[in-house]
């Protein structure tokens, strides 16, 4: 036990575990949060195909000519969506304007959660402007994105919209309008 104190600093085993150690953490958050973001962002892309979708099939006069309801719409969404998504998470609202200008742009949030109490299912008739808005809530498994997204209950709201003016397809107007 005679060993020189200083010995101890110049010894090297073990410095790459310790080293580890430090940054693993920090390394595994930054590296699971990315995963995570990027997984989010892929569900975002796979929201706007189905929504510019459907909208496309309002557009075309195809769901007023069907006199699709609105819950057949929304099962349709939830086909194109079901990869990555439950639908029981999706809220989608469908309504004619008399403008673009007067087309709302925000997410309707109350109490951290998308409030889809004044949604409705309105494919309008032809040369109406018409808008499919989908809401969807992606609960955030990261503790630090749960955190950030602290006003929307830890979760992050995907939201997908498709403003339009239905094509000249004849005067076939849905039955089934719930506005």
């Amino acid at each position: 036990m005679s060993r020189n104190p200083l010995e101890f600093f110049k010894n090297r085993s073990g410095v790459a575990a310790v080293e580890f150690a430090l940054i693993a953490v920090p390394f595994f958050f930054v590296l699971f949060a990315s995963i995570e973001a990027a997984i989010v962002a892929g569900a975002g892309v796979v929201l706007d195909n189905a929504v510019d979708d459907a909208a496309r099939l309002v557009m075309t006069g195809q769901t007023q000519t069907a006199d699709i309801t609105a819950e057949n719409f929304r099962k349709a969404l939830c086909d194109d969506i079901a990869v990555m998504m439950a639908c029981t998470r999706l809220k989608v609202d469908m309504r004619t304007f008399p403008t673009f200008d007067a087309i709302p742009t925000d997410v309707p949030i109350k109490l951290g959660n998308v409030d889809d109490t004044g949604f409705c299912f309105d494919p309008g008739a032809q040369d109406n402007i018409t808008i499919v808005r989908a809401f969807y809530e992606w609960p955030w498994m990261t503790g630090f994105l749960q955190q950030a997204a602290s006003a929307t209950n830890g979760q992050a709201v995907l939201f997908s919209m498709a403003a339009f003016m239905n094509e000249p397809f004849g005067t076939r107007v849905s039955s089934q309008s719930t506005c």
